[in-house]
């Protein structure tokens, strides 16, 4: 097996709506997926270019937060860059959506509320 399937170059964390039922505090309210494994024909052109956005913070030492990378990361980015979802043509929401229902592989994470409550930004 490659490396690169047991060892990602980066993730993407996408929060996830707290959910309804918990056990002792904690819920799985958020996924992450390595944009590298994720061709791009299986996903819109909004969720691609998150994808590569993604993919290039998490390898860049100076502007990117390390090898997660959350959404809001990716939107800040571009806010820095002077740009928005919109200047790709993209809905954030949808991508989101998107991303979470898209048949490829995810890791789902299990958090406490006040974790989710910074991961859960758009």
């Amino acid at each position: 097996m490659s490396n690169k399937l047991l060892a990602p170059d980066g993730w993407l964390v996408l929060g996830l709506p707290w959910p309804e039922q918990t056990q002792d505090g904690w819920g799985e309210c958020a996924v992450a997926i390595a944009p590298t494994m994720i061709p791009r024909h299986l996903v819109s052109k909004g969720a691609g270019i998150t994808l590569d956005l993604a993919t290039g913070l998490a390898r860049d030492p100076n502007d990117g937060p390390g090898k997660a990378v959350f959404f809001s990361d990716v939107t800040l980015w571009l806010d820095k860059q002077g740009k928005d979802w919109a200047d790709f043509g993209a809905d954030y929401e949808a991508v989101i959506d998107e991303l979470v229902k898209a048949p490829v592989p995810q890791l789902y994470m299990t958090l406490v509320q006040k974790a989710h409550g910074c991961c859960h930004v758009g």
